[in-house]
């Protein structure tokens, strides 16, 4: 027995002999620092996630945090798309692979061991993830710089202040999971130019924007004439407002284009009782009048 005792006492001694050396203060160093814990999607939410995603062929889906590579690896199983999953933790990216290549599409997806924050997301048309608020919100600046269109599906947290455009609850167990997703707005916010025909004459048109994510409200300028619009969606690229010409009962223009860029591009349609005439619109942004959108 008393040899036992000193058996362990050795040990314990060795063990914080060990834990004080400069090897250990290295290796200690070297450990991965987690913004938050592993916790796996389950399927039930997945399910939800990937209809929110509707996938379709051309997507790049990236996971964020992408733990296990579940979600990764159902996005490539079920439609055939290309995958990303981005995860710190390098246990986390060897199971994925591993389990990726239990699945039969490692040919499909890639897993990247590398910060979230410092990785490149530009191609992704979908972006999954299940992370923590404050880690959403320090991701709000990299989405916005993603294409317009691009759809954003987070498991469990919100955007803080930014509406989600869909979102579900899920029960699993005994817990309500939620699922939120977000379409990248283009930045329409600005001064925009163009001459429109409008009657025998062209006319000087202005369009001047105040856009809070994907909310814009503003100024229509027709000539001398000003009209308010009220607050409407851009959806992704596209956006489309509708205007009643003053002393007129029943003549409406409706404007519907996409963003490039600085241009605007799209049809003007005036309505008026029962007949109906269309014509090209296309607007350019005054230099220097974008302004932030995430507000």
């Amino acid at each position: 027995m008393g040899k036992v005792i000193k058996t362990v006492l050795i040990f314990i001694g060795f063990y914080f002999l060990l834990a004080g050396s400069p090897a250990a203060n290295r290796l200690q160093a070297q450990e991965v620092r987690l913004d938050v814990p592993f916790v796996p999607t389950p399927y039930e939410v997945i399910e939800d996630m990937l209809r929110f995603a509707e996938l379709k062929k051309g997507d790049v889906l990236y996971d964020l945090g992408c733990g296990d590579g579940r979600i990764v690896i159902e996005a490539a199983r079920r439609a055939g798309i290309r995958a990303v999953g981005i995860d710190i933790d390098p246990q986390r990216i060897k199971e994925s692979r591993e389990n990726a290549r239990i699945a039969g599409v490692d040919h499909l997806v890639e897993f990247r061991r590398a910060d979230i924050f410092q990785s490149d997301l530009s191609e992704a048309t979908v972006i999954t993830m299940y992370l923590l608020p404050d880690v959403n919100i320090r991701l709000r600046p990299t989405i916005l710089s993603l294409k317009p269109g691009t759809r954003i599906i987070s498991h469990q947290f919100d955007m803080d202040e930014w509406q989600a455009d869909r979102m579900t609850y899920v029960p699993v167990d005994l817990y309500v999971h939620t699922v939120f997703l977000w379409t990248v707005p283009a930045n329409v916010s600005g001064v925009w130019d163009w001459s429109q025909k409008l009657g025998p004459k062209k006319t000087d048109c202005r369009l001047e924007i105040n856009q809070s994510f994907q909310y814009f409200s503003g100024k229509l300028y027709l000539g001398d004439q000003v009209l308010s619009i009220p607050a409407t969606r851009v959806e992704g690229p596209r956006l489309e407002f509708s205007v009643i010409l003053p002393e007129t009962d029943d003549t409406e223009l409706v404007f519907s284009g996409q963003a490039e860029g600085d241009r605007l591009t799209g049809t003007v349609t005036q309505i008026q009782g029962k007949k109906n005439s269309r014509q090209s619109w296309t607007a350019v942004r005054r230099p220097g009048t974008a302004g932030p959108i995430d507000r």
